[in-house]
C-alpha cells in the first residue's frame, strides 16, 4: 500500500549529501570494477561490503546498489573496446560490440550499450516497484513449509544453471549448506563442527566468507595471468548517444529485452549473463537478417545490454520479498541487509517502508545518473583496461584483508577470508561454479530452520509437507522448470522424426 510519509522520508534520505555522494561514488566504482576483465558485480559488492559496517542502512545499501548496477554496464566497455568482457553479463555484447569497434564505430557501440543499459534498468525498477509489494503481500502468508519450498526452489534452479554437470552443482550447493551448520545449534545449544574454538560458536561469519569466495578466489585465479597485459587502440571511445530515429527503430528490441531480462532476473540463479544471451538469441531469431548478427549490428548490442541491466531489478524481487537471492551479487547484497540488522522478507515492507522506497527511488536515480556519469568517465575509465594484473591482484587482495580486519579487529575473520578464498579457488580450478556454493551458504540457515519446523508441524506425516497451496504451487513451478528442457527436446526430436519420415 502506498505510504506518502515513507516516500517523503525516502526522498529526504536520498538527497542527504552523504548518500548522494555515495551514490555517485558507487557508480564510478562499479564502472571501474566492471571494466576490469575478470572482476564483476559480486566481487565489487564484496569488496565494498566490509566498509558499510558503520554506515546507516540507506547510504550503505544505495552504495552497493550503485556498484551493482554500474558494474554490470561497465563490463560492456571492455567487451566493445578489446573484445574481452569485463563481466559475464557482457559476453554476448562482444560479438557485435567489438566488431563495430573495429569498424571505427566504437563511440556508436558505446552509446547503444549505455542507452540500452539505462532503459533496461529503468524498466526493471518500475517492475520491481509494482511487483515486489504485491509479492510481499503473498509472502506474508508463508510459513515454514512455504519457506522450505522456496529455498529448495532457489537452490535447485541455481544448481541447474550453474554448469553442464548437474552432479557438480549439487555437490557444491550441498557444501555451501553444510558450512552453515557449523556452530551452536539454535534449538538445543549443541556444538556442531566448532573444532574446540569459541570463534565458531556463531558459525562461519558471512561477510569474510563471501568476500573470500568471490574476491580472494578471483585474486588467486588472476595471479596465474599476472604477466598478461592488454593493449588496444584508444581512439573511437567518444560516446555517441543514439538519436530518436534510431531508438524508434529499436523500440521493439528495447521493450522485449527489458521485459525478458526482468523476468529472468526474478528467477533465482539465472543472472545477467543468462538474460543477455536469451535476449540476444531472441533478437537474432526474430531478425529478417540473422546472418548479420556478429558483424556489428546495433540490435546485437542493444539486446544483451538492455537485458543484463534489467536483471538487476528482477533479481531484487525475490531477494527483498522472500530473502532468496536472485543472483550471486544479490546474495552478497543480502549480507549487507543482515549487517544492518534487516531481514529481507515480507515483514520488511510493513516495518520499514521508508527503506524499501529509498531503494526503489535510489535505483531509479542510479540509472538516470549513470547516463551522465557514463558520458563523462567512459573515455577515461576505459584506460583502466590497460592496467596489468600485477597491479590488480595485490590491490584487490589488500582491499579484502584491510576491509575485513578494519571492521572486526579479528585475525580469525581474516583467516576465514583466506580459507574461503582458497576454497573458492579450488572449487573453480576443478571446474565447479561458485554460484551454488555462495547461494547455498546464504540459504542454508533458512533451509535448515524451515525444514526442522516443517518436520515438527508434520508430526511424522510426509504428506503434511505438501499440504499447503502456495507450497504446492512452488513445487509445481520447480518441476516444470526441471522438466521443461527434456520435454522441449523430446518434442523437437519427435517433430524432426516426423519431418524425416515424410
Amino acid at each position: 500500500m502506498f505510504d506518502a510519509a515513507a516516500v517523503g522520508v525516502a526522498f529526504a534520505n536520498l538527497f542527504d549529501p552523504f548518500t548522494t555522494f555515495l551514490l555517485v561514488a558507487g557508480i564510478v566504482l562499479g564502472l571501474v570494477i566492471g571494466i576490469l576483465p575478470g572482476l564483476g558485480p559480486p566481487i565489487a559488492i564484496a569488496l565494498a561490503l566490509p566498509f558499510t559496517f558503520y554506515m546507516e542502512a540507506v547510504p550503505s545499501l544505495i552504495l552497493l546498489l550503485a556498484i551493482y548496477n554500474a558494474a554490470i554496464y561497465g563490463g560492456s566497455i571492455s567487451a566493445i573496446a578489446v573484445g574481452i568482457p569485463g563481466t559475464g553479463a557482457a559476453i554476448a555484447t562482444v560479438m557485435d560490440g567489438h566488431a563495430m569497434y573495429k569498424q571505427g564505430r566504437g563511440g556508436e557501440a558505446l552509446g547503444l550499450s549505455l542507452t540500452g543499459s539505462i532503459i533496461g534498468g529503468l524498466v526493471s525498477v518500475v517492475c520491481l516497484t509494482f511487483i515486489a509489494p504485491i509479492l510481499a503481500q503473498v509472502a506474508i502468508k508463508f510459513g515454514p513449509r512455504e519457506f522450505l519450498a522456496i529455498s529448495i526452489f532457489g537452490l535447485v534452479v541455481v544448481v541447474r544453471v550453474a554448469g553442464a554437470n548437474l552432479f557438480k552443482g549439487l555437490l557444491v550447493g550441498g557444501l555451501g549448506i553444510f558450512l552453515t551448520t557449523w556452530g551452536l545449534d539454535e534449538l538445543n545449544g549443541a556444538e556442531r563442527y566448532t573444532f574446540g574454538t569459541y570463534h565458531l560458536y556463531e558459525g562461519i561469519p558471512l561477510v569474510p566468507f563471501l568476500v573470500g569466495i568471490f574476491a580472494v578466489s578471483e585474486v588467486l585465479i588472476g595471479s596465474e595471468k599476472a604477466l598478461k597485459r592488454i593493449e588496444f587502440d584508444k581512439s573511437s571511445l567518444t560516446v555517441k548517444i543514439p538519436g530518436l530515429k534510431t531508438l524508434s527503430r529499436l523500440k521493439g528490441n528495447l521493450a522485449r529485452s527489458s521485459i525478458l531480462g526482468t523476468i529472468i532476473g526474478i528467477i533465482p540463479g539465472e543472472g545477467a549473463a543468462v538474460g543477455a544471451f536469451f535476449a540476444y538469441s531472441e533478437e537474432k531469431r526474430r531478425s529478417s537478417e540473422p546472418d548479420k548478427f556478429g558483424t556489428g549490428v546495433p540490435e546485437g548490442i542493444v539486446a544483451p545490454e538492455t537485458a543484463n541491466n534489467a536483471t538487476v531489478g528482477g533479481a531484487l524481487v525475490p531477494t527483498l520479498t522472500l530473502g532468496v537471492p536472485g543472483s550471486p551479487a544479490a546474495a552478497v547484497l543480502l549480507g549487507a541487509f543482515l549487517i544492518q540488522g534487516l531481514a529481507p522478507g515480507p515483514t520488511l515492507f510493513d516495518e520499514r517502508p521508508d527503506i524499501m522506497y529509498s531503494l526503489f527511488l535510489g535505483l531509479f536515480f542510479i540509472n538516470i545518473l549513470l547516463l551522465f556519469i557514463g558520458l563523462f568517465v567512459i573515455r577515461f575509465a576505459a584506460m583502466l583496461i590497460k592496467v596489468p594484473m600485477t597491479v590488480i591482484v595485490p590491490t584487490v587482495l589488500l582491499l579484502s584483508f584491510t576491509g575485513i580486519y578494519a571492521v572486526s579487529n579479528s585475525l580469525f575473520n581474516v583467516g576465514v577470508l583466506l580459507a574461503a578464498g582458497v576454497l573458492g579457488y579450488v572449487v573453480r580450478k576443478f571446474g565447479y561454479s561458485i554460484a551454488p556454493l555462495s547461494i547455498g551458504f546464504v540459504l542454508g540457515p533458512i533451509l535448515e530452520n524451515s525444514l526442522r519446523q516443517s518436520i515438527t508441524i508434520a508430526d511424522g506425516s510426509t504428506a503434511e509437507f505438501f499440504n499447503t497451496p502456495i507450497g504446492l504451487g512452488i513445487y509445481a513451478v520447480l518441476a516444470l522448470t526441471i522438466l521443461w528442457g527434456p520435454i522441449s527436446s523430446w518434442v523437437k526430436n519427435r517433430m524432426a522424426g516426423k519431418v524425416d519420415d515424410q
